[in-house]
This record gives C-alpha cells, structure tokens and sequence, in this order.
C-alpha cells in the first residue's frame, strides 16, 4: 500500500524539478536579452551644426609717436625807455573827435554820445550796435595810469597860438536846460541803426556840470552804453572844465583832469601831459562853449569865420578849426528851424571824419542837429526831439 504513495512523491519532485528548470531558463534568457541590450554600443543622431565666421579686426598700429616740444622762447631784452609820443595820429583818424554823436562803425573820440555806440555790433535779432571794433585800447581805470611803459612826460609843444583860440571872443554860459535826441546810424549795405541821446546842461553859481548819455532803442527798452560827465566852472574865457570823466558800456572809467595851475591837461589813461591852450574844452562842453558865442553875440557868427578850439579827450588835445558855413533851415521834430550850420572839416594826420553843427538861435543857441560824416561814408545824425530849459518853460 507505501507504493503508490511513493510513485506519487516521485511524479510531484520531478514536475517540480521541471518547472523549476524552466523558469531558470526563461530567466536566464531574460538577462541575456538585457545583458545584450547593455553591451549594444549607443547610436547617435546626427547634430545640425551652423558655421559662424569670424573676422578679426587687424591689430591697432602701435607704431611710437614722438611729440616735440617747442624750444623755449628767449626772454627778450628790456626794451629802452623812450619819450612817450601821443597817439594822435593812430587814434584821431577814424575819430569824429568832437560831436556827442551815435555811430556805431569806428571810435569818435569827440562825439560823446556816438562813441557809446561803438561798444556793441548792430547784427541779429538784438539790434547791437558797433559796426567794426574799437580801435582804441580798453580804458584803465580812471584812478590808475595804466600804461607802464609810458613815461612820464611833458609835451614840448609851441606855445599856444592865441591868434586861433578864442581870444578877443565874446563868450557867456547857456542857460541850463535838457535835449533829448534821435540819432539814427545809416552805411553802405547796412539796416539803419536808430538810438536816442541826451545832453543835460546845469550852472549855478559859476559851477556847472554837463552830462552826455547815449542808448540803444530797442522798441520796448533803452539800452544805456555811454555816460560822458565834465564839471567846471565859469572863467574868462568862458567854460572852464576841470575834469571830464568817461565811461563806457563794458569798460572801466577814464577822466580827464585840466591843471590851470600848471597850464597842463593830464590823462588817466596814459602818463602824457599836454600844454592847454586858452579855452580849452573837452569833448563835451566844446559844443556849450560854442553855443555861449551866439548868446553873447551874434555876429560872431559870420559865413567863413573860422573858430579854433583845443578838444581834450581821453588821451590827447587836439585843435579843432570850426568854420561858419551859414545860416540853413532844417526839418526837426520841433518843428522847420532856422540855424546856423557850423563846419568842422577833416584835418589829415588827426582825424578824417567830417563833423556838423547846427545851432538854433531860436533855442537859445543849443546844438538841434549834429552829423558826423566817415570817409567810408557811414553818417551819423542826432536831431533833437524835445528841449526844457530850466525856467519853468519847456519847448
């Protein structure tokens, strides 16, 4: 009866055996695979590659650079001290040296309110004024003699021609009073230029001061460029000056100082002295004193009289021969005036400009129209638009 049972046991070992043996298989065929899988080498997908071309840039020439420098410049040798000249040929030929004109072109060392003009360039939308620069150098202070190589020195002129001054002529003070002026500046291939002056004139107890002022119309403003003050007195020849100061726009104030105690004229910008002469004015009262010959007597004024005057400016005295063209009408804002035209023709070595007068007995023998003529023709004219006099009467 154990046989069966033994046959039995036998049959289930040998099945499990078989089984077992085929799992070992398909295991060891499963690794197989994966082991072959492992040692299978890799594939690669091709890469798309984009050339990029570079150019590089040629290195910087390094070649060396020798900068030489400038020997150095000789100290010159001291220049030896010489006896100052006045500059009066160089600074007079372009001067209209007398009248208080506007002119903006060149300097008029005697026309007070013209030489203010020459400060400023008349171009552009700011209507400036001066048509060519200031020939003259820039004013030192008034308190200072500036021009160190100068020296010291008293001119050795003759002495003063009295049969030219105003010996023997009959002179009293204007009346003190105010004129106001429109000047209008007018040159070749230019815009005019307009511009407005002022010459006030006080005395009082033999004392008297006269100021000159000239600005630019700018329509809805004045620009002020120029002030001219001289202060005096009342001696036997008529207006006396003692000093005249000047300044302009942008520049420092010079003056002029008339020494009656040593007969001499000295100048704030340069160390020169000049002789005066009898009579003597400066730039500013020389208008007066003509003025006081046709108050104190009108047949002074005579067609081709000549009248000479010794001018002070800022650096030197100069004489100015006026002569007496005639009487003339001319047009004013004061109305048609009745006048006597006053000539002051060029002087060649001193000044070229061409310098008018118009005085109007009518308004106490006051200047209505002065005119300064260049020789590039440029022309300048101041015609009074308003006169008060100091005597509750205005005209």
């Amino acid at each position: 009866m154990t046989l069966p049972n033994s046959i039995t046991l036998r049959s289930r070992f040998r099945f499990s055996l078989l089984v077992f043996a085929a799992l070992a298989l398909l295991l060891h065929y499963l690794l197989w695979g994966a082991v072959s899988d492992i040692a299978k080498p890799p594939t690669f997908s091709p890469i798309s590659e984009k050339m990029v071309t570079v150019q590089l840039a040629e290195p910087a020439d390094t070649t060396k650079v020798v900068v030489k420098t400038a020997p150095p410049v000789a100290k010159p040798a001291p220049k030896a001290l010489t006896k100052a000249v006045p500059k009066a040929v160089t600074e007079k030929t372009t001067d209209a040296d007398s009248a208080p004109t506007t002119e903006p072109s060149v300097v008029q060392d005697s026309a007070p309110t013209a030489e203010s003009f020459n400060e400023q360039n008349m171009a552009g939308s700011e209507t400036h004024v001066s048509k060519a620069s200031d020939d003259t150098p820039a004013a030192p202070d008034a308190t200072k003699n500036l021009n160190v190589d100068d020296k010291p020195v008293i001119e050795n002129k003759p002495p003063a021609d009295d049969s030219l001054d105003l010996s023997g002529l009959s002179i009293l003070p204007p009346p003190s009073g105010k004129m106001n002026l429109k000047v209008i500046y007018v040159a070749k291939n230019m815009n005019p230029v307009y511009g407005l002056g002022e010459i006030q004139w006080s005395i009082k107890d033999s004392k008297y001061q006269m100021q000159i002022e000239a600005s630019l119309d700018l329509l809805i403003t004045t620009l002020r460029l120029y002030k001219l003050q001289s202060d005096g007195a009342i001696g036997d020849h008529g207006i006396a000056p003692q000093m005249m100061s000047e300044t302009r726009r942008g520049r420092s104030e010079t003056a002029t100082h008339f020494n009656y105690d040593t007969n001499t004229i000295s100048f704030s910008a340069t160390t020169n002295t000049v002789e005066m002469s009898k009579g003597a004015q400066d730039r500013a009262t020389v208008f007066m004193q003509l003025t006081g010959l046709g108050i104190a007597a009108p047949e002074q004024f005579v067609a081709g009289k000549k009248i000479t005057i010794q001018v002070a400016e800022n650096r030197e005295a100069d004489k100015f021969t006026f002569v007496v063209s005639g009487q003339e009408e001319i047009q004013t804002s004061l109305g048609k005036l009745q006048t006597w035209h006053v000539t002051r023709p060029p002087r060649p070595g001193l000044y070229n400009s061409t310098l008018e007068l118009w005085f109007a007995p009518a308004y106490h023998w006051y200047p209505v129209q002065i005119r300064n003529t260049e020789p590039n023709g440029a022309v300048t004219t101041q015609t009074a638009s308003k006169i008060q006099f100091n005597t509750s009467t205005e005209k």
